[in-house]
């Protein structure tokens, strides 16, 4: 997945509406916290999660018939193997 976090990219701006009490303990440490590089982050963590999911549900049919194909002859080499 290419880094979502790089300076070089163009910024777009959102609107989020986030608990006010959060916010208010947030507050003495606003100084140390890049809210926006925080939010990235988190969104970009969250999105490779939810492309992850994708990939596996749209080829979770052949990732299933492939495990069996395994359990039923064994992974191609397997008589190399040293014991």
């Amino acid at each position: 997945m290419p880094n979502l976090n790089t300076s070089s990219v163009k910024k777009g701006r959102v609107t989020l509406s986030i608990n006010q009490e959060l916010l208010d303990r947030l507050e003495p440490y606003k100084q140390k916290i890049n809210l926006s590089a925080q939010a990235e982050k988190l969104f970009s963590e969250m999105l490779e999660g939810l492309e992850n999911r994708a990939w596996v549900d749209r080829n979770d049919e052949s990732l299933l018939a492939h495990g069996q194909d395994i359990a039923r002859t064994g992974l191609a080499g397997a008589e190399f193997e040293r014991v």
